[in-house]
């Protein structure tokens, strides 16, 4: 465990919490500037100690990422082991009134990767298949500015290249990224883009087509055939544990059974599934949805809620049922209760918005993308033209071969 010796100074003058009584047990402090200091911890014994500031950023940030909340993070860096070497970069804001007091106004994890022989070294924004979205928890105040100091720390710890992956391209966080760049001189490299469905309450012109909705109801009425039909949410009245077992064996029952790669067969990765789903209902983050036939799971969804956006996270069906599609009777049934309900704006499916099951519910969009940024080194602006050189190449050649072969 890494233990620092952190000075009286600088310790938060007004204590909220019992944890801030004592001394942020960072791996190394620097001072980016006159206003902003990045502190940077590895060990997960260290990063409790900024649980109260964690928590503070987590419910007034300007884009929520409840994977890069406490409840979630934790558990997945004690449970789940990542490929590389992982930081978590706290980027606080110094008080010009009280030199005692700092505000936390970014949280930053990041891992150590290489994708390959030829693919140069970087820290990338932690991504896993468990983690869907990286966009990191910054300050609704001035959001670019702690962007800047954690682009800036990036180039004085000698970090040469930063990826970010499954960050969104529109929104408050692109605008507030743009201007950190533009302000850093950076000019980052977009390496990839997709665009996820998502469901939203600010407008519902887009409905699902009569063909979709009649082959579905048709599904339903030969499901309703076979015994009693429920769609369900999961509530107060009904116990968690029970929930947590039939999703796991729900899932274990389907192809990712067959594969291994079911969450039940991995002791780490249901360790993880249980930990997050009870520390998110506990918090009121945790959404899990069923379809029952006679009391029998046939479909489930589990949503993991932050500020007024929900994410899917997880969503499995039983195969015995697949002719009547019972995973998208599931989905249409969501998204009529989140049309019903006033306590989320918008549900990001966190997958693309072209996959089969998407196609056929009516929905919206929302840009995601993948960005190189060069950190002040030469070597890291010339990988990354020479990839983006090579990327034309290989359309065009994609393009060429194609018309040949018609």
């Amino acid at each position: 465990m890494v233990v620092a010796r952190v000075s009286d100074s600088l310790r938060s003058a007004s204590i909220e919490s019992p944890l801030e009584s004592y001394p942020r047990a960072f791996r190394e402090r620097t001072e980016v500037d006159s206003e902003y200091a990045v502190e940077t911890v590895e060990s997960l014994a260290a990063l409790v100690s900024y649980l109260p500031h964690w928590k503070r950023l987590s419910k007034d940030c300007l884009v929520p990422n409840p994977f890069y909340e406490p409840f979630f993070l934790l558990p997945a860096l004690q449970k789940t082991r990542p490929a590389g070497r992982v930081l978590v970069a706290f980027v606080f804001k110094k008080s010009s009134q009280c030199p005692l007091t700092e505000e936390l106004v970014g949280i930053f994890p990041i891992e150590r990767r290489s994708n390959g022989i030829l693919s140069l070294p970087r820290w990338r924004l932690l991504t896993t298949s468990l983690i869907l979205r990286s966009v990191p928890l910054l300050t609704n105040q001035r959001p670019e500015c702690a962007l800047s100091a954690f682009l800036k720390w990036s180039a004085k710890s000698g970090i040469g290249l930063l990826e970010f992956d499954r960050v969104l391209a529109e929104g408050p966080f692109q605008h507030a990224l743009v201007n950190a760049l533009t302000a850093c001189g950076r000019l980052p490299y977009v390496t990839g883009q997709s665009v996820n469905a998502t469901l939203t309450r600010k407008n519902h012109a887009t409905r699902t087509s009569r063909k979709a909705l009649r082959e579905i109801n048709r599904k339903h009425r030969r499901l309703e055939e076979l015994g009693d039909l429920q769609f369900r949410s999961l509530s107060e009245t009904e116990s968690l544990s029970e929930w947590q077992r039939w999703f796991l064996e729900l899932e274990a029952s389907g192809w990712k059974g067959r594969r291994g790669t079911a969450m039940m067969q991995s002791d780490r990765e249901r360790e993880l599934f249980m930990t997050v789903t009870r520390q998110a209902w506990a918090r009121k983050k945790l959404q899990m949805f069923g379809l029952f036939l006679d009391d029998h799971p046939i479909a489930m969804k589990c949503n993991l809620c932050s500020g007024r956006e929900g994410l899917a996270w997880k969503i499995t069906y039983d195969e015995n049922f697949s002719k009547f599609s019972p995973g998208l009777i599931l989905e249409l049934e969501h998204k009529m209760h989140f049309e019903q309900q006033s306590d989320l704006d918008r549900i990001d499916f966190c997958a693309r918005a072209d996959h089969p099951l998407c196609q056929r519910i009516a929905h919206e969009q929302l840009c995601l993308q993948r960005l190189l940024i060069p950190c002040d080194s030469l070597v890291s602006e010339l990988y990354c033209s020479a990839v983006s050189f090579l990327r034309r190449i290989k359309r065009h050649f994609r393009s060429f071969r194609s018309k040949s072969e018609e």
